[in-house]
C-alpha cells in the first residue's frame, strides 16, 4: 500500500514523500535517499521497496530539490536544502508510529545519509550505496582547474543530461565547502554498511575505505569486485541489493 505526504522542509518549500506499508502496517520503516540526477523512483528504492515490504518493514522515499518530480529548480539546488528535506521527513516519521528507522543513502544521498545520521541518534541502522564522502575534489577533478574557474566566475555550469541540458548555481560548490564529511561521520552511533564498486570511476572507492577508518560505530565495507558506479551488470546488482535487504532485516 502506498500513499502521499506533503510535507514543508523549509518555508514556502513542499516535500511530497511516498510511503510505502505493509497491509498490516509496521513499526520499522527505511528512508531512501536518491543519488544525483536520479529521482525517487530509482531501480534500486523500488526493488529494495517490494523486497523490504515482504519482510514487513516499511519504506519511504522522496526527489531531492529539483530532481524527478520535485517542483524547485534543479539550478538552485545545495546539499543543505536537501539535509532539510530529510530533516523533515525524519520528523514526519518520528511523530507516527515508527520506533526503528533505516536510512538509505544512494553516492550523493549517500552523502547526505552520513551527515543525518550524524546529527540523528534516533536512526537505528545506515547503509550507503557507493557515497560521496567528499564532493569538492569530485567536482575538482571533473572539471579541471579551468574549468571550475569558468563556474566560479559565471555563476553558472551548463552540462548535458539525457534530457538535455541542465544548469547548476556556483552556490552548491560553494555550500559543499561548509562540510566535514569525515568529521562529522565521527558522531554516528548507528551500525554502518558500505557497499561499493572498486572499480566505480565515478565516486573513487577509496573515498569509503577512508569513511570506514573514519566511523567510529559498528561499520563494514562490501566492496564488489569490478563494479561501476551504476552496479551495470545484473549480477553486479543482484549483489548489491541483497547485501542491503540483508542489512536492513537483520539490524531494524
Amino acid at each position: 500500500m502506498e500513499r502521499e505526504v506533503i510535507l514543508e522542509s523549509s518555508p514556502g518549500e513542499l516535500t511530497t514523500v511516498i510511503v510505502s506499508e505493509p497491509k498490516e502496517g509496521s513499526d520499522r520503516i527505511v528512508l531512501l535517499c536518491h543519488g544525483f540526477m536520479s529521482s525517487k523512483e530509482s531501480q534500486t528504492n523500488r526493488l529494495l521497496t517490494k523486497k523490504l515490504l515482504s519482510e514487513d518493514i516499511a519504506t519511504c522515499r522522496f526527489d531531492f530539490y529539483g530532481h524527478g518530480e520535485d517542483k524547485g529548480s534543479f539550478q538552485e539546488i545545495t546539499l543543505s536544502r536537501c539535509l532539510k528535506q530529510i530533516d523533515a521527513v525524519l520528523s514526519w516519521i518520528g511523530d507516527n508510529t515508527y520506533s526503528r528507522i533505516g536510512l538509505l543513502g544512494s553516492s550523493f544521498g549517500g552523502l547526505t545519509a552520513i551527515l543525518s545520521a550524524a546529527k540523528h541518534p534516533e536512526i537505528r541502522t545506515v547503509a550507503l550505496k557507493c557515497p560521496v564522502s567528499d564532493y569538492p575534489p569530485i567536482w575538482r577533478a571533473l572539471l579541471g582547474e579551468a574549468g571550475m574557474a569558468n563556474w566560479q566566475a559565471d555563476h553558472l555550469l551548463s552540462f548535458a543530461t539525457p534530457e538535455g541540458r541542465a544548469r547548476l548555481d556556483y552556490a552548491f560548490y560553494e555550500d559543499l565547502l561548509h562540510y566535514d564529511t569525515y568529521q562529522e561521520a565521527t558522531a554516528i552511533e548507528a551500525p554502518v554498511l558500505i557497499v561499493h564498486g572498486d572499480a566505480d570511476a565515478d565516486v573513487p572507492f577509496k573515498q569509503s575505505q577512508k569513511l570506514l577508518r573514519t566511523l567510529k560505530c559498528k561499520a563494514e565495507l562490501n566492496a564488489i569486485s569490478g563494479a561501476d558506479h551504476q552496479f551495470t551488470k545484473p549480477e553486479d546488482f543482484d549483489q548489491m541489493i541483497t547485501h542491503f535487504f540483508k542489512w536492513f532485516v537483520c539490524t531494524i
